[in-house]
């Protein structure tokens, strides 16, 4: 095959592919600012909608439910449209929804924006991954969606202390306003430099129609038992998060430790700062021991500990107070790991759909678990519109956090059996003994 012309060609890995992969990345970053934002401005849209926290809690639970639906979707639409069409459709979606946000007094329309945020937002990372699989070889893959969760940490931290001074000085909504702006520069930037492939890249080799039944690889998904078990795990994984470092973690924290709102943000980003540290860490340490199950599980039980000690405990020290934030943020690096025994499990025809599948679980503790502590709370709240005062209020709404991950937990455990990090692709792995489960694995080595 003769090669394209010098001007016309880009290879794989070239410099290039950096721009393209990581300016798609910034979405990334992007969204997560943008999903993170609402907890350090609880007080003020009360106040600016009129609405208790439980309904706040539905308003920021919005995002969530629209992101978990569409996480199948959006790979479908970056395989038919290509990322590129989609990446670009997407953050101009977010960028009117933030600009129609922040001067919108509806809380039916505010509603109706984040829906559509956390619809836009289901490319994010779908997308940029699409990107490098077109742009990077396979060895870079692991390290890129590294560096991808790197991004969206880096969101979060931004969404936290830094927005808070911000909005301080200029208001939330002045905030959300230059918000906009940064991602109507992130919608030009998209048009003009991103691409679907190097040109180097013939369309024949990269553009392959799919054929395959869709319905029924999503049904094959369903069907497998052990999807929903590890799925139990990923939900543990980010329900710690959702609730203290998402929604309501800012109130209660101030209030146990007797400071203002603009500190407890800044704590709050340990949270952000351990999950990038601990996520590519967390990876590495399933694949040099070979195991998923007991990773995930001393995982998960670090942050269950750290959360009934936030929960019951009520520290006040700053510095015990952050250290177990970080500790919440190390736990959620499980996530890591389920998605490890997820491609463990299931064969290649259903690996991508069911990728999705497990992360529309875990994304789904938050829609659900934060309505439910905003219920609590309001419940308690001194008027319509306020905030507990005390902390009981807090630690009953809290608690569902705790509770909720030692039954995943106990599930999780109790139904999975390792993998040995080989892919075993049991449909049945959830419903058998361990003995069973041996017995197969020995047959198959002996064949």
């Amino acid at each position: 095959m003769n090669p394209l012309p010098k001007s016309h060609t880009y290879a794989l890995g070239s410099t290039m592919a950096y721009i393209v992969v990581l300016l798609s990345a910034s979405f990334y970053l992007y969204e997560f600012f943008l999903r993170v934002m609402p907890t350090v401005i609880t007080q003020e849209l009360m106040l600016a909608f009129s609405v208790g926290t439980g309904s706040l809690g539905q308003l920021i639970g919005c995002f969530f439910y629209a992101y978990a639906l569409m996480q199948v979707p959006a790979g479908l639409l970056c395989d038919r449209f290509g990322p590129r069409v989609c990446l670009v459709a997407s953050i101009f979606v977010c960028t009117a929804a933030t600009l129609i946000f922040q001067c919108t007094n509806s809380f039916a329309v505010a509603a109706a924006t984040r829906l559509a945020i956390g619809a836009a937002s289901a490319f994010a990372f779908v997308g940029p991954m699409a990107l490098a699989n077109r742009w990077f070889p396979a060895d870079k893959q692991a390290l890129i969606a590294g560096c991808i969760q790197i991004m969206g940490c880096v969101g979060a931290i931004f969404a936290g202390n830094p927005i808070r001074m911000m909005i301080n000085q200029i208001g939330w909504r002045s905030a959300l306003y230059y918000s906009g702006v940064v991602g109507v520069v992130l919608t030009l930037a998209f048009v003009m430099v991103l691409r679907d492939r190097p040109q180097s890249t013939p369309r024949e080799q990269t553009d392959q129609p799919s054929h395959v039944n869709l319905w029924h690889v999503l049904k094959r998904v369903l069907s497998k038992p052990a999807n929903w078990m590890v799925g139990c795990a990923a939900f543990a994984s980010w329900a710690a998060v959702a609730v203290f470092a998402e929604s309501w973690g800012v109130p209660y924290l101030s209030l146990i430790q007797q400071q203002s709102d603009a500190q407890t943000a800044q704590q709050l980003m340990w949270v952000w700062i351990a999950m990038a540290i601990a996520s590519p860490v967390a990876g590495w340490w399933s694949n040099a021991v070979k195991e998923r199950v007991r990773p995930i599980m001393i995982l998960l039980s670090i942050g269950l500990v750290a959360s009934l000690v936030l929960i019951v405990g009520q520290p006040s020290q700053p510095w015990l107070v952050s250290l177990l934030l970080f500790a919440l943020g190390v736990s959620s690096a499980a996530q890591p790991v389920t998605f490890g025994l997820i491609n463990d499990l299931n064969d290649d025809d259903t690996m991508a759909t069911a990728i999705a599948f497990n992360n529309t679980v875990l994304v789904s503790s938050a829609g659900i678990l934060l309505p439910i502590c905003g219920y609590v709370l309001e419940y308690y709240a001194p008027s319509a519109g306020g905030m507990p005062q005390t902390v009981a209020p807090f630690q009953a709404a809290f608690m569902i956090v705790p509770v909720i991950m030692l039954l995943c937990m106990v599930v999780f455990y109790y139904n999975i059996h390792e993998t040995h990090c080989q892919n075993v692709n049991v449909d049945d792995q959830a419903e058998d003994g361990i003995a069973e489960h041996d017995e197969v694995m020995t047959g198959s080595a002996s064949a």
